[in-house]
């Protein structure tokens, strides 16, 4: 009966906010449980003019008992792809908003992609999203294949390396969905037109770089990509990278990437030796000092499981990066759903981490995002977004989707 009653004060609730929250009405939202960065609070907090604050308005239009529901900041995605490109992008969009992710972070989006898909964006019912655009690369460096393929009309991956001389004189995309920089030459060629595209933030690829930076299928010389941040750093952009090894990780502190996108060894396929995927412990103190943002995503990984040993080089890893204090963040990567698999894949590596997993999926990740606003956090002059839960996340972090309802920038979400 109390969850019959408490779905019909939402329903109420939402019809009261359509008609009335544009009009910067003040709100009382009382006998909730608050997630504080560390545990859950019981307290009141207020909405006034899209924001949160503990002080009561003078006049206060509605008041709301949360029961003692649980209060939490959405979620976000920081590599995000299945939503560019991507005719149902509009679906796409709602699964997110359904699920309670409220930003993306868009990696190696097209113009194409981008243009379709931003007007949909950035609105009270769809995610606020940045983008990438095309990634940094050396020549045939990855991503080549990944968008060239499909490009030449080859989409299989199995046939990749059978149409390979097809495929690398195509260059369809070239200056879209990659660029491809070998020298300094080509970086002031290019330096331009990169700009003119207006990325949000930059993606270069660092794959084993200190031996085979430069190289096809590879990622940036350490020269190139040292020229590539340095450059971005003048125009006030950040830069993401792409890594492949332990190694790659100590280059990208090194040169001052502002994040990093995946973690080595997220694709490994439990085969040799997986030595060249750790982070050296005097990096690990580096990125925790920085609070450099380090993407996960180490779902990939499931492709290669039951491998008993992927499983459980990944949770040591996991666990490595928790202890050390790194500012880990979360991302999918995945071209056909959203943030699902990496958050089954984590909890499954450590479930006892529930505090943990919240505060990368709900603080960590949105700050990485979007480093200039108030959000990730419930605090005094943030952003009103937050999710109302019907169950505890702590005790399974995968209740996070059960939501009673959800509140973007002080509006009541259906």
């Amino acid at each position: 009966m109390k969850k019959l009653l408490f779905s019909t004060l939402v329903f109420c609730l939402f019809c009261q906010f359509s008609s009335a929250q544009s009009a910067g009405k003040n709100y009382e939202y009382k006998n909730g449980q608050w997630y504080t960065g560390l545990e859950f609070v019981k307290s009141t907090w207020y909405v006034s003019n899209g924001l949160l604050t503990q002080k009561a308005p003078v006049k206060i239009d509605s008041i709301i008992d949360l029961e003692g529901h649980w209060v939490i900041p959405p979620m976000a995605d920081a590599g995000s792809s299945s939503i560019q490109g991507n005719r149902s992008a509009a679906n796409m969009a709602k699964q997110y908003m359904d699920e309670g992710v409220f930003y993306l972070q868009i990696l190696n989006n097209t113009q194409e992609g981008r243009k379709m898909i931003q007007p949909l964006m950035n609105k009270a019912n769809t995610p606020d999203v940045i983008f990438t655009n095309g990634a940094i690369t050396c020549s045939l460096g990855e991503p080549f294949l990944k968008f060239e393929g499909p490009a030449q009309d080859v989409p299989n991956p199995a046939e990749w390396s059978h149409a390979y001389d097809k495929i690398k004189t195509g260059r369809k995309l070239l200056g879209d969905a990659y660029w491809f920089v070998d020298n300094k030459d080509a970086l002031e060629a290019n330096w331009e037109k990169i700009i003119a595209q207006k990325p949000d933030v930059l993606m270069i690829y660092l794959l084993d770089a200190q031996i085979n930076g430069g190289k096809e299928s590879k990622g940036l010389s350490v020269d190139m990509a040292k020229a590539v941040v340095k450059k971005a750093h003048k125009a006030k952009l950040r830069v993401y990278a792409w890594v492949e090894t332990g190694t790659d990780v100590g280059l990208g502190i090194k040169i001052g990437v502002d994040g990093f996108a995946n973690l080595p060894g997220h694709n490994w396929d439990g085969s040799g030796d997986p030595a060249r995927f750790i982070i050296s412990n005097d990096d690990l103190k580096k990125l925790a000092k920085k609070k450099t943002p380090v993407a996960t995503l180490l779902s990939h990984g499931q492709s290669a499981t039951p491998q008993p040993a992927v499983k459980e080089f990944h949770s040591k890893m996991f666990s490595s990066l928790l202890r050390s204090g790194v500012n880990l963040i979360i991302a999918s990567d995945d071209p056909q759903r959203t943030l699902r698999s990496e958050i089954n894949y984590l909890n499954g590596l450590s479930k006892q981490n529930g505090p943990d997993l919240l505060r990368i999926l709900c603080e960590n990740t949105a700050g990485a995002i979007f480093p200039n606003r108030k959000i990730g956090k419930l605090k005094e002059g943030y952003e009103a977004s937050f999710l109302v839960l019907t169950d505890d996340p702590f005790a399974n972090i995968l209740k996070i989707r059960a939501s009673a309802f959800k509140v973007k920038n002080g509006t009541l979400l259906k």
